[in-house]
């Protein structure tokens, strides 16, 4: 008997989260109702953004907490690549990648969730750029996907 995930563990909170946080709508499966805003950009989404907004599922996300982050980290990196110009090449090659990334991550077993984190490390490994626009894009992206609402007392 192992201990490791299964890749297909994802269940319908894990999928709906990632779907969430892709299409950048509230994530509802938290019972706590400021668990999340969704976060609107100023710019209509370009081909990128729309083509990862269409994006079912990772195989082997298996948190639904994580599997959100992970979906808003997708949409930020499709909007990123839409800002620069980027083909829809880009984008199903980075798509392409991540893919791999987590099913890989999965299959050996890891035991913390793949998340923002994780996905923003393989955009910056997918898409070489300097040193100082690398972390910036890192610190972008995961300023995005783990956006929170600031805490309201007397709730």
């Amino acid at each position: 008997m192992t201990d490791r995930p299964s890749m297909a563990k994802g269940t319908g909170a894990t999928r709906g989260a990632f779907r969430a946080g892709v299409k950048g709508t509230r994530y509802t499966e938290n019972s706590d109702p400021d668990f999340d805003i969704p976060v609107a950009t100023d710019t209509l989404p370009g081909p990128n953004e729309l083509h990862f907004a269409a994006v079912e599922i990772l195989p082997g996300l298996s948190n639904p907490e994580a599997a959100y982050e992970t979906g808003r980290a997708l949409r930020m990196i499709g909007h990123i690549l839409d800002r620069h110009g980027s083909p829809i090449e880009h984008g199903q090659l980075f798509l392409s990648k991540l893919s791999q990334a987590v099913a890989h991550f999965a299959s050996i077993g890891k035991r913390q969730p793949w998340g923002a984190e994780d996905t923003a490390f393989i955009f910056g490994e997918t898409f070489k750029v300097p040193p100082s626009d690398a972390r910036q894009a890192h610190e972008v992206i995961l300023a995005y996907a783990r956006k929170r609402p600031p805490i309201v007392k007397g709730r």
